[in-house]
């Protein structure tokens, strides 16, 4: 017999042993694995692989953002599926509707009420998103203050999009209501800015990106002026989620001095949100393919290079994964494993560890279920030979309970063949026939 015959024979006897064990000890086996089976149910291993993201309207800057980011989700295994829809608050309102699929969407914290933040999560912001009031020249030669544009026709976006409802909070502040004043127009953004340029709206004021496909298009326009908060501080001291932002003289075209002279803006940030109920593998995948595109991209203006994503808009409570993300950084395990299994390997260390720590200490008592449960087998047979051997030694035995006597033993010989012997065991397998021997040869002396 060769090493591998032998262990061959082990593994067998071995397995046949754990056989038994399961079959005797029923309950035991049933409550083991309704508890595997409650813990791998809580720990949730194996999620959706379908993302519904919410973006705004067609060719906008999150809607480009998010085909970008969705090769990268591919490659994790992920389905993406973009929809189109009004902005910052229709996103969220479609998110917490049971209607609707989207699971993840873009909004600003600024833009939603109590109610609409009660079902979300924050995973962070991405990008700074600059308040843009454009003006037509020949209308308004010089706007000296936001509360100038009552006297003119104003596009501020759909009425469920971030961009109306921050127009709304910021124009409330010096006493102008936008839903109740007629010059203020709402309509979609691709409706605001043809009528802009036709001439039919005097300014438009939305929130966007630098790369949002109108803003790009109306810096370019010679007959187009860009307010410049001069106050842009008093508004970052005033509210949380607005932060100053400059536009350097001819930082957007260095050939033609565009814009001719430095811009103040005041910006708000794009919160990356998810439903309450995300599985937290799948904000992981989000966090680090954002944050992997975002670091590769070369279309950064307003951020540095690996500023975002990071929880600055507190306005939104922030997802107890990124919380985890943005204090230790991404699963070591992510480097190697898909992001499902680091992300179940992350939440169930602690529970991996304690059951490394009574399994360790276990498999130093070197226990061999094979020998248990021959050594288990035998110890009846051992408790009957003792039981004979008090009997011989302090009574007198008839004819016939000395045959009955033998009658076991033969019994026991012929249960101790056919039960078969593990490997490893054959010495005490002949101890075991040794002391039936014996025992026939006391009963026949005595």
């Amino acid at each position: 017999m060769n090493t591998f015959q032998y262990i061959s024979i082990i593994v067998k006897d071995e397995f046949k042993a754990i056989r038994e064990e399961f079959i005797e000890s029923k309950l035991l086996v049933i409550a083991f694995f309704v508890a595997v089976f409650l813990v791998i149910f809580y720990l949730d291993p194996f999620p959706s692989k379908h993302i519904y993201f919410a973006t705004s309207y067609p060719s906008s800057d999150w809607h480009n953002f998010v085909k970008k980011t969705t090769v990268a989700l591919n490659e994790k295994g992920l389905d993406v599926t973009l929809i189109d829809t009004d902005g910052a608050v229709d996103n969220v309102i479609r998110m917490n509707s049971l209607k609707d699929n989207v699971n993840v969407a873009f909004t600003y914290g600024a833009a939603l009420n109590n109610d609409q933040i009660h079902g979300i999560y924050s995973l962070g912001s991405v990008f700074y998103e600059p308040v843009w009031i454009f003006y037509r020249k020949n209308k308004i030669h010089d706007l000296k203050s936001m509360k100038d544009l009552t006297n003119y026709k104003v596009g501020v976006g759909p009425a469920k999009s971030g961009s109306f409802m921050i127009a709304k909070k910021l124009l409330l502040d010096l006493d102008v209501d936008i839903t109740k004043n007629s010059n203020f127009v709402s309509s979609s953004f691709i409706d605001i800015h043809e009528k802009f340029l036709k001439g039919d709206l005097d300014a438009i004021m939305i929130v966007s990106t630098y790369l949002d496909p109108i803003v790009q298009n109306l810096m370019r326009e010679p007959k187009v002026a860009l307010y410049s908060f001069s106050n842009a501080s008093a508004y970052e001291r005033k509210y949380n989620y607005l932060e100053a932002v400059n536009i350097p003289a001819g930082s957007i075209d260095l050939l033609h001095q565009i814009p001719p002279k430095d811009i103040e803006l005041i910006s708000t940030t794009a919160s990356l949100v998810v439903r309450k109920d995300l599985h937290p593998d799948l904000q992981l995948a989000l966090l680090m393919t954002i944050k992997e595109v975002i670091r590769s991209s070369s279309n950064l203006f307003f951020a540095k290079r690996n500023e975002f994503p990071a929880y600055v808009d507190p306005s939104i409570p922030i997802s107890p994964i990124a919380q985890r993300f943005y204090d230790y950084g991404p699963p070591h395990t992510a480097q190697y494993l898909p992001y499902w299994l680091a992300g179940f390997v992350d939440r169930s260390w602690l529970l991996i560890l304690a059951l490394f720590a009574i399994i360790y200490p276990l498999t130093k008592l070197n226990i061999h279920l094979r020998k248990f449960r021959f050594t288990l087998k035998e110890r009846p047979h051992y408790e009957e030979l003792l039981a004979m051997e008090k009997r011989l030694c302090t009574e007198k035995l008839s004819e016939r309970e000395k045959q009955q006597f033998l009658n076991d033993l033969d019994k026991m010989n012929k249960h101790a063949i056919e039960a078969g012997v593990p490997v490893g065991e054959e010495a005490d397998h002949f101890n075991f026939l040794n002391a039936i021997n014996l025992m026939r040869i006391k009963i026949a002396s005595n």
